[in-house]
């Protein structure tokens, strides 16, 4: 996140409020599925063609202070090569993913990786994520690239052991053309997803004290927001729901939802705890009204848009 470029804020009470984000962002050195947080990441530097562009975030604030992720739609664009060879003409210039460098350099990779490592993990290539060249003065080829791997057949133990395929990401160099002596580098961090499951006992005793009709089970791009007093505690912000809390964390709410949070649980405390009280109630949920066309009109926010956080060349 570099900045927040706008903020609407749409009222849809008793069912919270509808915030509609607009965020100028740039890439990091961390995959998205890393369990990393993004204050923890690195902003890729502009040597190495930084990617760049806004997204579109619409994001419901529950009364009970929960924030869910709703929808986003982001547009990114690296910077053209132009500018990058105006500014340094002997940086790396970015490679199609799919080239035959790019899978040749991912392979060669991985193999010293899988030969010198002392883990029980053979990594194979699942995706190329990113892909750069870069010619030196000997006419000898650099290939650097990032891809997201799994594990093959020799991982079951730790299959078995985690209940979850495993997953890494490794970052390679090849230094040298295909013919001659090849200098390799490459290095793997490899983890497991951190995801929540629901067993089905679990899915059927969530709602089985909710009204059945027109009930449907959350989905996590457009969930159905209902009110479950019982089982409160579990509810978690699909958002955060992959990265662990630290020490020092607080509830999973969006941060820019914050100062709102309290006033809205305020307001709608009443209401919640007499749901509550009729059990046998038929009245369906309030579900809030989403926009079709994302809002452009100035942000009522003085604030907006914020500070940027980086210096982009």
């Amino acid at each position: 996140l570099n900045r927040i470029t706008n903020v609407q804020a749409h009222q849809q009470s008793p069912a919270g409020k509808v915030y509609y984000l607009d965020l100028d962002v740039l890439e990091t050195k961390c995959h998205v599925l890393s369990p990393k947080s993004w204050k923890k990441c690195a902003i890729r530097p502009f040597m190495e063609t930084q990617i760049s562009g806004n997204c579109n975030i619409t994001v419901l604030h529950k009364p009970e202070g929960f924030s869910y992720l709703y929808s986003y739609d982001c547009t990114l664009v690296p910077d053209p090569p132009e500018k990058l060879r105006l500014r340094c003409p002997v940086c790396p210039l970015l490679l199609p993913v799919d080239s035959n460098e790019a899978i040749a350099a991912a392979r060669t990779s991985l193999l010293k990786y899988n030969r010198q490592s002392t883990l029980p993990v053979s990594p194979t290539v699942n995706t190329i994520t990113r892909a750069s060249n870069q010619v030196t003065k000997d006419d000898n080829s650099s290939f650097s690239l990032i891809c997201q791997t799994v594990c093959s057949l020799q991982c079951v133990y730790l299959v078995c052991l985690f209940s979850f395929q495993p997953v890494g990401f490794c970052v390679g160099e090849v230094l040298g053309t295909g013919h001659g002596q090849q200098e390799v580098k490459v290095s793997c961090e490899i983890f497991r997803p951190q995801v929540h499951v629901v067993t089905p006992t679990q899915q059927e005793d969530k709602f089985s004290k909710t009204p059945t009709h027109n009930v449907q089970i959350p989905h996590i791009h457009k969930p159905s927001f209902q009110d479950v007093g019982a089982v409160r505690p579990q509810l978690a912000d699909p958002m955060y729901q992959a990265i662990p809390a630290g020490p020092g964390s607080l509830p999973a709410s969006d941060s820019t939802s914050s100062s709102e949070s309290t006033e809205s649980s305020e307001e709608a405390g009443g209401s919640v705890r007499a749901r509550r009280q009729i059990s046998t109630s038929t009245a369906p949920p309030h579900s809030p009204v989403f926009l079709s066309i994302f809002p452009s009109v100035p942000s009522p926010f003085c604030s907006c848009p914020g500070v940027s956080r980086y210096t982009t060349v």
